[in-house]
């Protein structure tokens, strides 16, 4: 932290066009759940300032460069939805989740018959091919049947026309799906859970400390009521629910 004092500057990795995560509008500026979390981050660091952004360089990370940000030293952190998974654990270090979804079910609002994954006996759930949702659907219920259409466009309409029963998709897509069709509502346990953590450098010598420190701090926006700020401006609209902690 002293180091990054001495700077000036914190170094934020997050993504570019991840609604309602993060976005960066055409002059550059971040909006979104994860920036809002990084700007507080910056707060605890550098302390409270007019204009926090003015401490912090943005880095645009995607997918595929979020890691090597890190290993790279293009980024102090990365904010920008990485699921802890063994590979990541391998390569950099990942602070407490700031944030628990998944892959979850999309049904129509009348639909009383599917409450959980064990009510898709014998039930047709449309996902978009390609993007491994089927094989997932099938480990959680054996007994489901699956339709892979190339868009989620298409499962919506076949959801619609009764040819599926429901529509399996990670939670933002289904937020989205569910704007646009208000005559549906997400149910179920996931059918994968995902945990978003905030990326670090392995810890070293130059950097003793600064997870337990990010974790501290994740605890105490918690605690404080600051994180269910952010979640209910930037989430809640789409998600229609409302949650204090990850």
């Amino acid at each position: 932290m002293y180091s990054l004092q001495t700077k000036g500057k914190i170094r934020i990795g997050v993504l570019d066009n991840a609604a309602p995560f993060s976005t960066r509008d055409a002059s550059g500026w971040y909006s979104g759940f994860e920036p809002d979390l990084g700007r507080e981050l910056a707060k605890a660091i550098f302390g409270p300032r007019q204009d926090i952004d003015a401490v912090i360089e943005w880095v645009s990370v995607d997918q595929s460069t979020a890691v090597a940000a890190l290993t790279s030293l293009q980024a102090d952190v990365v904010v920008a939805r990485l699921a802890a998974t063994e590979e990541r654990a391998a390569t950099i270090d990942l602070g407490d989740p700031y944030l628990m979804t998944g892959e979850r079910i999309l049904v129509r609002s009348t639909n009383d018959e599917i409450k959980d994954l064990a009510d898709l006996d014998a039930k047709t759930v449309c996902v978009q091919a390609g993007l491994g949702i089927e094989e997932h659907v099938v480990r959680a219920n054996e007994s489901a049947r699956t339709l892979a259409l190339d868009t989620y466009a298409s499962c919506v309409g076949a959801l619609q026309l009764g040819q599926a029963d429901a529509i399996g998709a990670d939670e933002a897509t289904l937020w989205a799906l569910a704007r646009q069709d208000p005559n549906t509502r997400i149910v179920g346990r996931p059918l994968v859970a995902e945990r978003y953590g905030i990326g670090l450098k392995k810890d070293a010598s130059d950097r003793e400390g600064f997870l337990p420190f990010v974790n501290a701090w994740l605890a105490g926006v918690i605690r404080d009521g600051t994180w269910g700020r952010l979640y209910a401006q930037h989430i809640t609209p789409l998600s229609r629910d409302n949650k204090t902690s990850p």
